[in-house]
């Protein structure tokens, strides 16, 4: 954890007022969020709730033989931020692909991908995801690129706004996209002057090929969501409201909170589909039901 940065990742769910104080923050910059901008020394946790903000003295004085004490050497000590809108497990799932998000030129992208690929010789498909619109002349990138980029296997790199697929002509083929595959509804199979595919996919289009792409185990998932929680740790997020989710990726969450491995409280929703039933609603209203109000996992919203 870095110097300047300590978080406090609580609810008002604590302990009684007289059971003992179990952890003590001493000597740093608390920014107590009390909405007057507030900065104490020094602050005093009971269980899962802040017993009491103050000075270094007055905190110290509260802390018993088992109390953690935590000196914070000058450093800020902040409430726990949350994140409003990320989608967890696939988030999860991409810190294991190749990582566009850095690339800023097209060369770089390209080499992302090449050290990506070259470093994992045994999976079946390259995946990446995070590539800019503005990286590419003409702010698409084609098959022809990726390709070479990684000829051997199919390749498939999803857009930082998770819209559009870039897949390479093995990719294409598998899924037998040609010019003469039309247009899925909601979605475009991106073609050049001459009517062939260029390899960009766009909205329900990305489906034809993703479909076809290996599918993680419940072990990778279980995986990737730990993942994804130790990177929220990193950036001091403590809370996140996950927009998209199914009952069984619930289960996986609730898995993790059995095992008390949760290190990130998550509110999430589950997604609505075309052709919405009654009986869904009453299976998401089961759901909603089974994951009531659990401080580290609840389902809140559709």
């Amino acid at each position: 954890m870095p110097r300047w940065l300590m978080l406090i990742t609580l609810v008002a769910l604590g302990s009684a007022q007289s059971d003992p104080v179990t952890l003590v923050i001493v000597n740093g910059q608390v920014y107590t969020a009390d909405g007057r901008g507030t900065v104490a020394q020094a602050v005093a946790v009971r269980g899962n709730r802040i017993a009491a903000v103050g000075t270094t003295a007055e905190i110290r004085a509260l802390a018993g033989e088992k109390t953690t004490v935590v000196d914070a050497r000058g450093g800020s000590v902040l409430p726990g931020f949350q994140d409003s809108h990320v989608h967890f497990l696939s988030g999860g799932l991409s810190l294991d692909e190749a990582n566009l998000l850095d690339a800023s030129t097209f060369e770089e992208a390209m080499r992302t991908i090449r050290d990506f690929a070259a470093k994992r010789p045994e999976r079946p498909w390259v995946a990446g995801r995070g590539w800019y619109y503005a990286v590419f002349p003409g702010s698409l990138p084609t098959r022809q690129q990726l390709d070479e980029a990684v000829p051997d296997r199919p390749a498939y790199m999803e857009c930082y706004d998770g819209h559009t697929g870039w897949a390479n002509t093995r990719a294409l083929t598998l899924a037998g996209i040609t010019r003469d595959t039309p247009d899925p509804k909601n979605g475009e199979i991106v073609r050049d002057k001459t009517g062939e595919p260029t390899g960009v996919l766009k909205e329900s289009a990305t489906d034809l090929v993703t479909k076809l792409m290996p599918k993680p185990s419940r072990d990778d998932r279980l995986r990737a969501l730990r993942a994804a929680m130790r990177e929220a740790n990193r950036f001091g997020l403590t809370s996140v409201h996950n927009a998209s989710g199914s009952a069984a990726e619930f289960e996986l969450y609730d898995a993790l909170r059995r095992s008390g491995e949760m290190t990130v409280r998550v509110s999430s929703a589950l997604n609505i589909d075309p052709g919405f039933s009654d009986a869904d609603a009453a299976r998401f209203d089961a759901v909603r039901r089974k994951y009531a109000d659990d401080p580290w996992f609840r389902a809140r919203a559709v």
